[in-house]
């Protein structure tokens, strides 16, 4: 289940930075769980890290202090 706009995804994160980054870390653990599978796809992991976040299987959290020290 991936869904069909960037308006649904904005619905689990105020950012779609966050919403990327969230994907990437969870992409990365599973293929690192998985690199020695025979049947081992990047791609599918990279989907089933957004099929996670959109289930809300991984919540997003935003660190507002981090953020506010970029900023400046």
């Amino acid at each position: 289940m991936i869904p069909s706009s960037n308006k649904e995804l904005m619905k689990i994160a105020d950012s779609k930075y966050a919403i990327v980054v969230a994907v990437a870390k969870r992409a990365r653990m599973l293929s690192e769980k998985a690199k020695n599978d025979e049947d081992y796809r990047l791609s599918t992991m990279v989907t089933k890290a957004l099929e996670d976040v959109v289930e809300g299987k991984i919540k997003i959290v935003v660190d507002k202090e981090d953020m506010s020290s970029k900023e400046g």
